[in-house]
């Protein structure tokens, strides 16, 4: 099978988790119908995504290289997570509209959240394989790809369990049976259009042998006398990334406890969003080939965006913000993956993928630690806004990133 494809098809399939899961319709039934007070339930929520960084952060360089120390090892462990993340996916479903429900929420939320980080590392360090001549292109394609999917599982969802009446299943509304099934469909979404790059794609890699232990490793690609050219786009990263982090766990919470968007509203605010950032993804990956000129120009867009979101009081205007925010965000997280395979080995992309989710992952807990303390003491609006302090570091930093041709060097 087409290895773009298949590639392209995954991100059609694990993009539920966080369009659906993290940022729309799991957080919002968790924090208005499981937990008794939206604000306390926004700060559990944002705590527990920031426990599923520190521990993703702490094991992902291990495994990955692990993985690259084995003959095709990264496909063996995208396999083991990808079918772990699906699997907990489902337990959302045994969530009831009750506050006794609120840890299993939460350690449901954890172990999912520890798996898709994993599978989604796995994944990126297939990108060299899957289309090596054109990786921004081939990023691109597969991010919109992704958006697309959530457009189409979007609708499927309003037209067949949340719009109607009288649901596909006679789900009983009034207990949220039609929210919590929507899980079991997630599930089996991100299995279907996950097989082909799982089983039917024939990505193989020899085994790699490293030479020092796990932190010297470390510290050999991001540290020579001083912070190397990859060192210096990971710091950059580690900012902008937790920024972004906020902003993705708490857009749909701060859409309905503080904008008051019903459910419906969210979910179609998140298919109008998803459109956006599929024509994104498209247009930067076909007409912008500076991959560092994307994040440089997404963080300054989204950094005066987010700011408006944060003082905004018209429900109209925050729809509008969101959907053209969504359309610079996809082309960011596109354009970061690219960077790293191209700043790194081609047979090291395991343990490679597994600096950069550490990157994203190693402070992650602190920017939701911080706005849900920012949250709990002041407001929702200030826990928010706190990203526009740790895009503008990223931001910052990124500018001092040496990236002026296709295969830069550490």
């Amino acid at each position: 099978m087409n290895k773009l494809l298949s590639f392209s098809l995954y991100d059609v399939g694990n993009s539920v988790f966080p369009m659906i899961i993290i940022a729309a319709l799991t957080s919002s039934y968790f924090v208005n119908n499981v937990v008794d007070d939206p604000q306390y339930g926004t700060a559990l929520w944002q705590f527990t995504i920031g426990i599923t960084g520190i521990i993703v952060a702490i094991i992902m360089p291990y495994l990955g290289k692990i993985a690259d120390s084995r003959e095709n090892g990264k496909v063996f462990y995208l396999r083991l997570f990808s079918i772990l993340c699906i699997i907990t996916i489902g337990c959302f479903f045994l969530i009831k509209p009750s506050s006794s429900y609120t840890y299993y929420a939460l350690l449901v939320l954890l172990i999912s959240g520890i798996t898709y980080e994993i599978s989604n590392s796995f994944y990126n360090a297939t990108l060299k394989n899957c289309y090596p001549t054109n990786l921004t292109l081939g990023s691109g394609i597969g991010f919109g790809s992704g958006f697309i999917g959530g457009v189409v599982i979007f609708f499927l969802l309003l037209q067949f369990f949340i719009l109607p009446e009288k649901n596909i299943f006679n789900l009983n509304k009034e207990n949220f049976d039609h929210i919590r099934f929507v899980h079991i469909v997630l599930a089996f979404w991100f299995l279907l259009f996950a097989l082909p790059l799982l089983f039917l794609s024939n990505i193989n890699h020899i085994a790699e042998k490293y030479t020092h232990k796990t932190f010297l490793e470390i510290k050999s690609l991001i540290w020579k006398d001083k912070l190397t050219n990859t060192g210096r786009f990971l710091l950059a990263r580690l900012f902008y990334i937790d920024g972004l982090v906020i902003i993705t766990t708490t857009i749909g919470i701060f859409g309905t406890s503080v904008m008051g968007l019903s459910l419906q509203q969210l979910l179609v605010l998140g298919l109008q969003a998803n459109i956006s950032g599929a024509i994104g993804c498209y247009l930067f990956g076909y007409l912008i080939k500076n991959d560092k000129l994307t994040i440089i120009l997404t963080l300054i867009v989204l950094i005066f965006l987010i700011l408006l979101i944060s003082i905004n009081t018209n429900q109209s205007m925050f729809i509008l913000y969101v959907i053209i925010a969504t359309f610079f965000t996809g082309p960011l997280q596109s354009s970061s993956r690219v960077v790293m395979a191209n700043l790194t080995d081609d047979n090291r992309q395991g343990f490679s993928f597994g600096i950069f989710t550490l990157s994203g992952k190693i402070t992650a807990f602190l920017g939701p630690i911080l706005a849900s303390a920012l949250t709990f003491l002041i407001s929702q609006r200030v826990g928010f806004g706190f990203s526009i302090v740790l895009l503008s570091l990223g931001l910052f930093l990124m500018i001092g990133v040496s990236y002026n041709s296709v295969k830069s060097k550490t």
